[in-house]
């Protein structure tokens, strides 16, 4: 197997994400199949895959949590309330952006990364609750802080295990 540049695995990686980002926007359960084949192609696009795989596996239920704990507050109504998978394969997809197209933003100084995750990330799920995808429960004064809060920290714990899994290699 041949290998592609650095370059065009970090464009492909990034372009790969958004293409499940917007199945799980547009199509939600009805987008699990292609999502998962997205998820493939972007573990494909990885060095290092072992780590990547621990990665998945200590980041994985951090996301779920930051969703349940989420879904629980009232913060976001998705129906039947319960964590639908499509947002499982979106999680999946995210963590394999961690050490390629979102590298920049983990490894900035003083766990800036973390405070930029935790400010832009709700402003993804507004603009999905805008366009039918879920509900947010709570007022957007209320829900902007405190979901961005649960964001901050668990980018903040995403950030100790990546600089545990990758920091030294």
């Amino acid at each position: 197997m041949f290998r592609h540049s650095a370059l065009a695995r970090l464009i492909t990686n990034f372009l790969l994400f958004q293409a499940c980002w917007f199945l799980a926007f547009f199509y939600q359960q009805q987008a699990l199949l292609l999502m998962l084949v997205g998820c493939f192609l972007l573990f494909l696009t990885l060095s290092n895959r072992i780590r990547q795989v621990y990665l998945l596996l200590l980041c994985l239920p951090l996301g779920i949590a930051l969703e349940a704990v989420a879904i629980y507050l009232g913060l976001i109504i998705h129906p039947h309330q319960m964590l639908p998978l499509w947002l499982v394969l979106l999680w999946i997809a995210l963590i394999f952006t961690f050490d390629s197209s979102l590298k920049a933003l983990l490894t900035l100084p003083w766990k800036l990364g973390a405070l930029i995750l935790g400010g832009l990330a709700p402003l993804s799920y507004i603009f999905a609750s805008n366009f039918g995808v879920f509900e947010i429960g709570v007022p957007l004064h209320q829900f902007y802080p405190a979901f961005g809060s649960l964001w901050l920290v668990c980018t903040l714990f995403i950030i100790i295990i990546y600089d545990w899994l990758f920091a030294k290699s």
